[in-house]
Formats: C-alpha cells, sequence, structure tokens
C-alpha cells in the first residue's frame, strides 16, 4: 500500500499561520528598528497579518472538510500548529482592538490637572516626538477625570526632604528605561520608559512640595507619550504602579 501524504492544505494552512504571526510580530518590532514607518505598521502590517491569519484559519477548516471524506489523509497535528498561530494572531488583533475602545483618545495623565507637573530636561528628548508636552484644553481634562478618577495627588505625613527621597527611590525601583532628573532642589524627578515591541517612549515627571504644613508633603506625577493620539491606559496605570511603589 502507498504511503499517503500529508495534505497540501495542512502545509498551506501552517504556512499562512506561520507568515502570519511573523507579520505582526515584526510589524512591531520593525518599526522600533526603524525598517518602516508607523503608518505602515498600523495601515498594513498588522491588518496584513490577521487577513493572513484568517486564511490560515480557513485552509485548517477546508483540509478538516476533505479529512471527513477521506480519513487517511494525513496532516491533523501540521493543521493543528497552524490554527494555533491563526488563532494566536487574530486574538492578539481582537484584545488590543478591544482595549482601544476602553480608553478616551487621550495621551498626558497627571494627578494634578489644574496646574500639571512641567518637563525641563527631558524636553530636548522630545524635539523630534509628534507630542508636545502641553496638557490640552478642558475637554481633555474633563476626558481624564471621567475616565480616571482614581489619578489624584498621593500626600505623605513627611516632610519634604524624607519625601523626595521616598519619591526617587520608588523611581529608582520602577522598570523605567532610565532617570533623567534628580534635582532634589525644585524637587522634580524627571524619568522616560520604553514600552515593548513597538519602542513607544512616554516621558514621566515627578513634583515633590510641601503641603498644608512643614511635616506634610504632596506627589504629583504627570506621564505623556511621545506619540500616538490614545495611549490605551498605559499612562494612567504607570502612574498607579509608581504611587503603589511609593506608598508601601
Amino acid at each position: 500500500m502507498d504511503e499517503q501524504k500529508t495534505s497540501t492544505w495542512a502545509w498551506t494552512s501552517l504556512g499562512f499561520g506561520i507568515v502570519g504571526a511573523l507579520v505582526l510580530i515584526l510589524s512591531g518590532y520593525g518599526y522600533q528598528w526603524n525598517w518602516w514607518g508607523l503608518g505602515t505598521a498600523f495601515t498594513w502590517l498588522l491588518p496584513g497579518s490577521g487577513v493572513l491569519a484568517l486564511i490560515g484559519f480557513s485552509l485548517a477548516l477546508f483540509f478538516g472538510f476533505t479529512r471527513h471524506n477521506n480519513p487517511e489523509v494525513k496532516g491533523v497535528g501540521i493543521t493543528f500548529v497552524g490554527v494555533v498561530l491563526s488563532i494566536a494572531v487574530m486574538g492578539t488583533l481582537g484584545y488590543w482592538f478591544t482595549e482601544a475602545q476602553k480608553y478616551p483618545p487621550i495621551h498626558d495623565i497627571s494627578t494634578d490637572i489644574e496646574n500639571p507637573p512641567e518637563f525641563r530636561n527631558v524636553v530636548p528628548l522630545r524635539a523630534d516626538a509628534p507630542n508636545d508636552t502641553t496638557y490640552g484644553d478642558q475637554e481633555k481634562a474633563d476626558l481624564q477625570r471621567e475616565a480616571y478618577p482614581d489619578i489624584e495627588t498621593l500626600y505623605l505625613e513627611q516632610g519634604y526632604g524624607e519625601a523626595f527621597d521616598r519619591a526617587l527611590a520608588a523611581a529608582e525601583e520602577m522598570p523605567w528605561e532610565e532617570i533623567v532628573t534628580k534635582d532634589k532642589e525644585r524637587g522634580i524627578i524627571e524619568a522616560y520608559d520604553k514600552l515593548p515591541w513597538f519602542g513607544f517612549i512616554d516621558d514621566v515627571v515627578i513634583r515633590i512640595d510641601t503641603a498644608e504644613t512643614a511635616d506634610r508633603s504632596r506627589i504629583d506625577v504627570r506621564s505623556v507619550s511621545r506619540i500616538g493620539r490614545g495611549d490605551i491606559g498605559v499612562n494612567a496605570q504607570r502612574i498607579r504602579d509608581y504611587l503603589e511603589t511609593v506608598q508601601k
């Protein structure tokens, strides 16, 4: 009896799944490595990876149909891997699309909306950034209040010196890329964080000041994306994580 060959549909399904996964991964890293622009990544590569994954998944279904009619056809394991890859790609795209709908189109978050901490030494690093450091108008402030009501000034029952040291220690504990400023005289700490995959960079400024009394201090934090209209909640979460670290 001749050995049954592995179905061409199985191999093709796997191929589309692999290529779709590679395109998805490289869409971000390619932008980070300056292989192509953000428009190419978002307009062509990300949707393209989804199309490739969908084709791979459809071919897997077709393989299942042909095998139902001919149980001797080989390639179940190969097709399974292709299906897993295709579902992973489509699931990843679906997850991030859903996440994007949850958050307002803002990228500048501050615990003090009325008087946001100002960037100093970070400003030159943002020279080529599409987004500036202007906080925004009342509409954006209202959007932040509605979306992130928990992002508020942190008060410490400590004097200024202790509060600054505590704020700096927390900043150094964070998994940020680099701390740029440690100005105890002015009460300013600046840093930036680089996100994985696309390599987007967000800047952080922390302001420490005395509160109503000498033995009470306040800490305000602002986190701003260098690129992008929205941030999918990343800046707000960064502020939460930092303030939680300060309070440990």
